[in-house]
Order: C-alpha cells, then structure tokens, then sequence
C-alpha cells in the first residue's frame, strides 16, 4: 500500500505561496503557532503585491530539513479524577476517580449520577454527540454560574488539571479522549464523522489550513481597519461633466497624482476669470425659476388645503354635526330604556349590556356554524339543548331564547348604534384635516408675510379661525362646554397669485438659455469642481492609497484559500488511512459477532484538513444504515467504528464508554464485554454501567486476561449530592470478603451512634446491617459453601468446582440456617411480643465475627484435602 512521507508534504509544498511554505515551516518546528507568527506570515503574504520596500523578514520554505520522524506519536492521555462539580444536574462535589492504567468500572443504578459524569465528560473530551445544555439541580434555586468541574488527568507521566467550565475553551490534550454513549452511537451511524485525532503528517493539513484561516482573518482585519470612502468625497457632489467631477467619480488604485495635482491647481489667470464669472452671473435666473416653482406648488397645496377646510368646517357641515351629536344622545337614551325595561324581567343583573350583547353574538355564531349549521338562531325545536348551558331546552327557556333575539334584533337599538357610527365619521373627518401649526407657520410655507400681500394676510387669517373652529366642533361634540362657534371667513382666492407665479417662472427660465450665458455656466462650473476637489487634495490623496491598499489586501486575501491543502490532504488520508481504517473496522465487526453484516467504512470529502468517514451499506450504498440495521446492530457497528478509528490513528490515550450494551442480547454483551477488556491491556478504558451482568463479565475477562481492574460504585443522595464515590464494586457485586469488611465498618458506625446517645439511629443502622449479613450468609453459600460452581449473574455453571462440594456436613447447613434465622429477627417486623430488640454492638460484632470464622474453618479444611 502507498504512503504518504513527510518528503512527499515537502516536495507537494512547492506549489504552495512562499509565505504558506513558510507557515508549514513554522508548523513543523513548533506545531502552535502564535500571533506574532501570524502577523509575520500577513506581512509575507502581502509582500508580492507591494511595490518598493518589502517586509522586514523573508520567507524561509519549510524543507527536509525541517520534517519531524513519521514514526512520532503523542504520550496517551488519561484520566485521574472529575472533582469540585457545581450545578451539574444534582451531583455533589465528587470527586470521582479512575485508575489510570487498565480498565476502570463504574457502576451505579438509576439516578445515582452516571449520566451527569459522561455528560462533563462528553463536553470536555471528545464525542461525536458533546449533548446539549447541561441543567443545574431543579431541587434548587437557578444558579447564576456555568456548570464547573475540575478534570485531573495525565499526559504521559505528566500530571495535570483542567479546570472545565461549560461553554468555555476545552483543553486540547483532553480532545483526544474519546466518549461513548447512545447518543454517539446514533451519530456515528446516522452521521459523517471527523476522524480528529490522526497521525502526525495529517494533523500538519490541519494546522496548516488552520494557520492559513488565521492569515486570512488577519488580512481582513487590517482590510476592515481601512475603513470607507471618506465621507467628505461623497458630499463634494461634483458636476459629473467636469474634468473634477469625472476624475473623482472614477477613482481607483491606479488614478494619476499628477493629473490630481494639475486638477486641484488654479493659476492666477484662472482665479481671476472664476471670479469675474461669479460677478457676472450672481443674478441667476434659473435658480430663482427654480425657486418660485416650489413656492407655486406649496400655494397649489395650501389653496387645495382651504377648499377641503371650508367643506369640512361650514356652517352647514358644524350643523349636520351637531344634529347627528343630538340624534345619538336621543337614540342612547332609547336603548338604555328598553335595555332596562328587557333587563327587569331578569335574576341576572347586566342583561342587554354591552357585555351581554356580546356574550349573546358569540353563541349566535357558535350555534349557526358548530351546533345547528344550517337553522336559523336560537334553535327551541323539540330535541334542541342550550348552546349556553348545553341542557335541554323548556318551554320557558324556549320563550326566553326568542325575547333575547328580538331585543338584539329591535330597531331602536340598530338606531342607536348608527348613530354612534355617524358621530365618528364626522368627528374623524374633522380632526383628520391636516392644518398648518399657525398662521405665520402657513405664510412661512408659501414665501410670503402677512403684510406683503392682501393673499397673505386672508391666507393667515383663514387658518386661525379654521384651527379656532374645529377646535369649537371637537369639544362640542366631546360634550364639554362651549361658546358661541367662531366665524369662518372666506377661503382665501389663491389662483390669481399662482399663476403670476407661474408666468414669473416662465420669464426666468427664458432669460436662462441664452448662449452667452450658458458658455459662462458651463465655464464657472468648471473652475468651481476645480476648486472644491483642491480643498480635499490630502483627502483624495489618502482615498487612493486606501484604494490601494485594499486591493493589495484583496489579492493576499485570496491566496489564503485551503482548497489546495484539504485536496491533499485527502490523498494523504486515502494513502495512510482509508484501508487500514477498513480492515480495522471488519476485523472488530467480526470480533464483536457481526461479520455478517455488510457495512463498511467509506472516506468522504473533507474541508480544512478534516477527513470524514461514514459506513455505508454494501449492498445498497444509498440506503442509511440506521435504516436496516436493529437497535443493538447499531450499537456494534458504531462501536466497531470507535474502535478501528483508534486502531487507525495510534490513539492510545483513554476512552469512556456509557452502558455500550445497551439493547445487546447475551451473545453481543460477552464478546463486548471480552474485546473490552482486551482494549484495556493497551489503554485506558473506563465503563458507566448499570448492568450486573456486564460487570461480572468484565471483572471474569479481566481476570482471565490479567487486566488490572478498577471498581468504583456511584451512590445516589436525596434530591442532591447524587454520585457519591466509593471504592470497590456495588454491594449486589461484591465478595464475601468484601461484604464482611464493609459490614465490620458498618457496625463501627452503628457503635459511635450509640455511644453518642442516639439509640434510634443505632437501631436502624444495625437492622440494615443485620439485612445485609443474612445476604451475605446466603452469597457464602454460593460463593464459599458450593465453591462457585453456580453463581448469581455468573455465565457458566463451574462443573470443575465440585469435586470440592464432597465435604459439605450437616453442621454447616445448621450453622448456615441458624445465622441465617437470626438476622431474619432482627430485620423483620414482628410483634412486639415476639421482638426480643435490636443487639447490643458487641453481640452485633459477635455475629459477623461467625460469618467470617465460619468461612476461614471451611476454607482451611478444604486446603488440606
């Protein structure tokens, strides 16, 4: 199979830009590379687009000398502890440990804190599902601050602490830990995954399409620095047909200085002649056209503002409002009377409020268009119910339905509300009149004062007194008290002053056009662009070599693309990588009990030095695994995926895996359980696990292969402080050996309660002891008495074991039935007649004191024979 050499990466960098042959350089001396690397290699990348001096330093192209061996690996990482935790769902501080070498188990039932372990670990280290939030404790009040852990771990021989903070920057060491759980399982099939920790040559196509990137934001950076056009040379506003106006219009890079200064230089001469122009046509009759035409369409439009004014505030329209005003009072008046004579007939208060009105339109809608589409409301037929109380209609309710919609119905209500509607429309046609703030403000808009003309003063004098009267037909018909209406004089006659306006404009623009004259335009325009350019010479200046500048940038800018590199990096993947990682996954599908499935590695495309691979079916390529393949299938094949990619790229740093035989039947579980436990002889491996089985099937495995093995049980507190640590397996998987030193420190505690003289809490601690010693008699049967042959959760019956069972005597059975019996009395609930109470410390201490003499006479016994 062909490799890709660090001789191959040196002589593909030739192609590449002399500043990224630098970059690679500086990658393969130092592998980080810093800011002030970053601002050196922008300097180079800038320096074949700039003219004279270039950089301070030259670009020194990486070359064999600076290759590192191939055969480099990094020192595995492990993890020690996760301790200190904070407002990670409801665990306590910890700590929780690991041993670093070998396999760790850690077991604990439900809600003892597994999840929100993996959860810490699953955002510090790597997985391909890091998971979402994480919650704090519901039990508690919303804390302030991030979740927070302290991770210890190992580098080598190098001991080191990261303090995780989620959201924040994660440590790269820890990134080459890898996480498993369900949720990774599902995106290792479902998904294209990164393969993030890879040989050395390939982490150099990352880093340098990463230095690359930072190159280009550096560039963009200083680019954005740069700014805009000035402000100032978009306001010079230059006559586009001047020769000011046309250089400024078209600036670029290459614009001419030279041509520049010739443009913003007038001689002596020319001052002289720009002034005589300015003299000469200070009498402008364009502009003043210019100018009476806006004052003619401002009158047109205050003219058109006092006709509608006039129709708006006549005598006759203040009358017609002040009828309408009475007639609705009048037909209010109506309403409430029949409102209050429909009302007095009702328990209820409120009935023909508006209130009430509405409630009764709702029904109405809901019965012709839900209850009885199609009849006409209110529906009293035989067999019909209320769509208000959903009972069946009496006779009287029957009347009172009708009597209810002929008051809704009644003509003087209907009078009443179109009278409202009336009022409202001629209040909102008053008050949408858009009126002059005053008089003088109304002159001001027309060019005019009030003494100038007699059209200035009626103008004035027309919109006081409208705003007067509006203002008087408002508040009478708001109800609020007024005097007598004001007088509304005339509407001013504006036309005759518009169309002197208008002839005035066409004067002016005829004495405009003369040829003489127009020369003499064109010529003050141009000296005046002329002019105006030269007060902003140094800022045209500065625009160009902006301009300059960004097109220098722009051109470095594009030589930053990693297109180049992620291609090649590819092919290097596809020489060092792909086949291997095939192999490597068959080999553990086959390991596990899946060589019958046909799934297979296949790389994909890649972006920035990353490498994607996705399984893909053999058959049907097209067709997604997930599809196809059972729960438990998928669990393996992702597993496998894990697996081979740590084969493939020499991770030997840790992995941690939570409950990964979930959904695996017996057959799966074992050969998991045993390629586990082989991964263990060469790296780290610790194991979340809630299943007895897969413990005991581990700790068999680990023994057969002399894997040093870890046991750490998760507690579960109350509300909080769940996944409290303890050394050694769970009780339920314990030896007798164990139990009986767990028991010994039990009844140590049990003692100071009562010497502390709370007798209460000494009883229920020796009553749970107690408990606990007659499971443990019943696992040294097992365990001791029948030498193993059949154990609980074990996988096998241990046939070898019985030829040791030939000395089992009668007093055992008795002493085993015995013990048995009395730490049933005292866990059982009897009567307190039969109850003889709980044993004092030391009869306690006698009592598991028989067990543990009762296993070491049996033990020796069979040691002679």
């Amino acid at each position: 199979m062909a490799q890709f050499t660090y001789s191959d990466l040196i002589q593909w960098s030739k192609q590449l830009p002399e500043w990224q042959r630098d970059a690679l350089r500086r990658v393969l001396d130092h592998g980080e590379v810093t800011g002030a690397d970053i601002a050196d290699l922008a300097e180079l990348a800038k320096a074949p687009y700039t003219s004279g001096a270039g950089p301070t330093s030259k670009a020194v192209p990486a070359s064999e000398h600076h290759a590192r061996p191939s055969a480099a690996e990094l020192p595995p990482v492990r993890l020690v502890a996760v301790r200190d935790i904070a407002h990670v769902n409801a665990l306590g501080k910890g700590p929780v440990w690991f041993g670093p070498e070998g396999l760790t188990v850690v077991y604990g039932g439900n809600a003892t804190g597994k999840s929100g372990i993996v959860r810490i670990l699953k955002k510090a280290c790597r997985a391909t599902d890091p998971g979402g939030p994480i919650r704090p404790n519901v039990f508690e009040p919303e804390p302030s601050q991030p979740p927070t852990a302290i991770i210890d771990f190992r580098v080598g021989d190098d001991e080191r602490s990261h303090a995780w903070v989620d959201g924040g920057t994660s440590e790269a060491d820890l990134r080459t830990i890898n996480v498993f759980d369900t949720h990774c399982a599902a995106v290792q099939i479902e998904k294209a995954n990164f393969i993030s920790y890879t040989p050395a040559i390939l982490q150099v196509f990352r880093s340098l399409a990463s230095v690359t990137d930072r190159v280009a934001d550096k560039l963009r950076t200083e680019k954005l620095g740069l700014g805009e056009q000035p402000v100032t040379l978009n306001a010079l506003q230059l006559a586009s047909d001047t020769s000011a106006g046309k250089f400024a219009s078209s600036l670029r890079p290459d614009s001419d200085p030279h041509e520049l200064e010739r443009l913003c230089t007038l001689s002596a001469e020319e001052k002289a002649r720009l002034a005589d122009l300015r003299r000469a046509l200070a009498d402008d009759p364009l502009r003043k056209a210019q100018a009476e035409e806006v004052r003619g369409r401002r009158i047109a439009e205050l003219a058109a503002l006092a006709s509608d004014a006039s129709r708006r505030l006549s005598d006759e329209a203040c009358d017609t409002m002040a009828r309408l005003r009475k007639q609705q009072e009048v037909a209010r008046k109506a309403a409430e009377a029949a409102r209050q004579v429909f009302a007095a007939s009702s328990v209820l208060g409120g009935l023909g409020t508006d209130v009430w009105r509405s409630l009764w339109e709702s029904a109405r809608r809901y019965s012709e268009t839900h209850a009885y589409s199609g009849e006409p409301f209110p529906v009293v037929r035989e067999g019909a119910v209320c769509v208000l109380c959903q009972q069946p209609l009496t006779e009287a309710a029957s009347k009172r339905l009708h009597s209810f919609e002929e008051f809704v119905k009644a003509d003087v209500q209907r009078r009443a509300d179109e009278a409202e509607a009336d009022v409202a429309a001629a209040v909102l046609s008053v008050r949408s009149l858009s009126l002059p703030l005053s008089g003088r403000a109304a002159l001001r808009d027309a060019g005019m004062s009030a003494g100038d003309t007699e059209y200035g003063e009626a103008l004035r004098r027309f919109v006081v007194a409208a705003k007067l009267r509006r203002r008087h037909v408002l508040r009478e018909v708001g109800g609020k008290p007024v005097g007598q209406r004001p007088a509304l004089p005339p509407q001013p006659v504006l036309e005759i002053l518009r169309s002197a306006i208008q002839d005035e404009v066409g004067r002016l623009r005829a004495a405009s056009r003369t040829e003489d004259r127009l020369r003499m335009e064109r010529d003050r325009t141009e000296l005046e662009a002329r002019e105006k350019l030269g007060t902003h010479l140094q800022t045209v200046r500065a625009e160009i070599e902006r301009m300059r500048a960004i097109r220098k940038l722009d051109a470095a800018i594009a030589d930053c693309k990693t297109h180049a590199i992620t291609h090649q990096a590819r092919q290097a993947a596809s020489a060092i990588i792909t086949d291997i990682l095939r192999s490597n996954f068959a080999t553990n599908l086959s390991v596990i009990g899946l060589s019958e499935t046909p799934v297979e590695v296949k790389l994909g495309a890649g972006e920035h030095g990353k490498h994607p691979y996705e399984m893909k079916l053999l058959p049907r390529p097209e067709v997604p695994p997930v599809e196809v393949l059972s729960e438990g299938e998928r669990t393996c094949v992702a597993l496998a995926g894990l697996l081979a990619e740590l084969e493939t790229t020499g991770n030997l740093s840790g992995i941690v895996l939570d409950d990964p035989v979930s959904s695996l039947d017996h057959r799966y579980r074992k050969r998991v359980a045993e390629r586990l436990v082989r991964e263990a002889k060469g790296r780290q491996v610790i194991i979340l696990t809630h299943d007895v089985v897969f413990l005991y099937l581990l700790r068999k495995y680990a023994r057969d292969l002399n894997v040093q093995v870890t046991e750490v049980s998760l507690e579960r507190g109350y509300k909080r402080d769940h996944g409290r640590a303890t050394d050694g397996p769970p009780w339920v998987a314990m030896p007798v050996k164990q139990r009986i030193a767990r028991l010994r420190d039990a009844s140590q505690e049990a003692r100071r309660e009562l010497i502390g003289g709370d007798r209460q809490a000494y009883e229920q601690r020796a009553s749970e002891i107690y408990k606990r010693l007659r499971q443990s008699w019943e696992r040294a049967v097992e365990e001791v008495l029948l030498n193993g042959t059949v154990l609980r959760f074990g996988d096998a019956v241990q046939t070898q074991r019985l030829s040791k069972l030939t000395d089992i005597s009668d007093s055992d059975i008795e002493i085993v039935t015995r013990e048995m019996s009395r730490c049933s009395d005292f866990v059982h609930d009897e009567a307190g007649a039969v109850n003889a109470g709980i044993p004092e410390p030391d009869a306690l201490d006698a009592d598991i004191g028989r067990l543990d003499d009762w296993i070491r006479e049996l033990r020796k016994n069979r040691g002679r024979n």
